[in-house]
């Protein structure tokens, strides 16, 4: 076992707290790429000349190739160092980010895009990954909130610092501005993040990486494509399948795998499963409501960047406080209660919004956002303490990759599905009810699977 797990397990790494902020500024950064997008969308689209399934793959090819490299590479850094992944990723997040802003085409814009997710997929687990490794279990849940707190007001935020850039530079000032806060966290994770590493940790195996994301993009693509092609439609009919057989095939490796992606014992753990099924669908709704809300301010509302993107203050900041009020919370009624808690506000929020849109009310879209971002801030925290407590020490950079890639997964199907609706109806109201639908069913399975789920810490930690 590495130097620092031993260190950590009574008192913590002495530079645990200036670790957390390097993580949080990039987090900060690669999260909030995902929505500063989205008020960016309407310029984009005129300046490139791109249509509705352009935009979607503007918007969706980041979290895509993010997804499909997250859970092989947070593998990796469990092996090769979670440092080094750590700043490899932040060096190729600030050039694709430049490359982004300067893009002339649609296409060129979704390469850099995908470039981005590369960036991102090697900085994201390893963020959570080291945290995870620097602070010992007294303080991990304190550190957890932080960090998810910080992951939530980024999402939040993304359309409000995309407002003001656009209201005084081009569209691509909203990738541009990535790559001095690069530099910054580069710089400050040499000096004050420390290396982790388990050599011992199992190869990642390339089939299940190779089957993962070929299925993640099948989906996507089905998705994306139906409503312009036709749902029976060849493309949409064969990608269907090749997800689904994938699919299939990924789990079966996986079974007989020497060295799985996911940990054999943390897959069969309800923690682990429900962890996963709670945070996919917070990030479904999140990601999936700003994609339809922005449109529906610019488009059918007439409003600048600037007022969509200052419409989503109470949604950051509603994030943040509910995000920092989760320990307490859980130390009172567990993880299960307060999981489905924020499952049950964030569907309420996308009811809510739904309602105002066919009144035509931005108040309301704002109450609506207020209620989203105070769902994912009350639950995130709690989602990621299950996913990341179900698993070994040693596989903290699988778990951790596990929960970042249902992030971006969820993200995409989110903006892929409500987008999707959004194409087929013509309608900025009907997506949102998807949404909560997903939410509120979501929360009933938390609510049976999850009694008693209180403890962060998996009893293999401690013994």
């Amino acid at each position: 076992m590495n130097s620092v797990t031993n260190e950590t397990q009574a008192t913590g790494h002495p530079r645990r707290w200036l670790a957390l902020v390097v993580l949080s500024l990039a987090l900060t950064m690669v999260v909030i790429d995902n929505t500063i997008l989205a008020v960016a969308i309407p310029s984009i689209g005129k300046a490139l000349h791109a249509d509705e399934t352009a935009l979607q793959w503007i918007t969706t090819s980041y979290s895509l190739v993010l997804a499909g490299l997250l859970l092989p590479l947070a593998v990796m850094s469990d092996r090769r160092g979670r440092k080094t992944l750590l700043i490899v990723g932040l060096a190729i997040f600030g050039v694709a980010s430049t490359a982004a802003a300067f893009a002339t085409t649609p296409a060129m814009l979704v390469c850099a895009r995908g470039a981005m997710g590369v960036g991102g997929a090697c900085a994201m687990p390893a963020s959570l990954s080291v945290l995870n490794s620097v602070f010992a279990p007294a303080d991990r849940g304190q550190a957890l909130a932080i960090w998810s707190g910080v992951a939530g007001f980024a999402s939040g935020a993304g359309p409000i610092v995309g407002g003001l850039l656009l209201a005084r530079f081009w569209w691509g000032s909203v990738f541009l501005v990535n790559a001095p806060v690069a530099i910054v966290a580069l710089v400050a994770a040499v000096a004050w993040v420390p290396q982790s590493s388990d050599p011992a940790s199992p190869m990642v195996d390339r089939r299940s990486a190779v089957r993962w994301w070929g299925a993640l993009t099948a989906v996507i693509v089905a998705v994306i494509e139906g409503p312009r092609q036709g749902w029976l439609s060849p493309v949409v009919i064969v990608a269907t399948a090749a997800a689904a057989g994938l699919f299939v095939a990924f789990t079966r490796n996986e079974r007989r795998s020497p060295g799985p992606l996911i940990e054999r014992a943390a897959a069969r753990d309800p923690r682990m499963r429900w962890g996963a099924a709670s945070i996919s669908a917070l990030f479904f709704g999140a990601f999936g409501s700003q994609f339809v809300l922005t449109q529906w301010i610019q488009f059918s509302q007439r409003r600048s960047a600037l007022e969509a993107g200052l419409l989503f203050v109470p949604n950051a900041l509603a994030t943040v406080v509910a995000a920092l009020g989760n320990p307490r919370l859980v130390a009172r009624f567990g993880h299960g209660r307060i999981v489905a808690t924020g499952l049950g506000v964030l569907g309420a929020g996308g009811v809510l919004s739904a309602i105002a849109v066919v009144a035509g009310s931005l108040p309301a879209v704002a109450a609506g956002g207020l209620l989203i971002g105070a769902g994912i801030g009350t639950a995130s925290a709690s989602c990621v303490e299950l996913i990341m407590s179900s698993a070994s020490p040693e596989r903290a950079g699988s778990a951790a990759g596990v929960n970042e890639t249902l992030i971006e997964a969820a993200g995409a199907t989110g903006i892929a599905v409500l987008g999707s609706v959004l194409a087929a109806t013509g309608s900025y109201a009907w997506p949102l009810p998807v949404m909560a639908v997903v939410a509120f069913v979501t929360a009933v399975g938390a609510t049976r699977a999850l009694r008693g789920a209180n403890s962060s810490i998996n009893p293999a930690t401690t013994a």
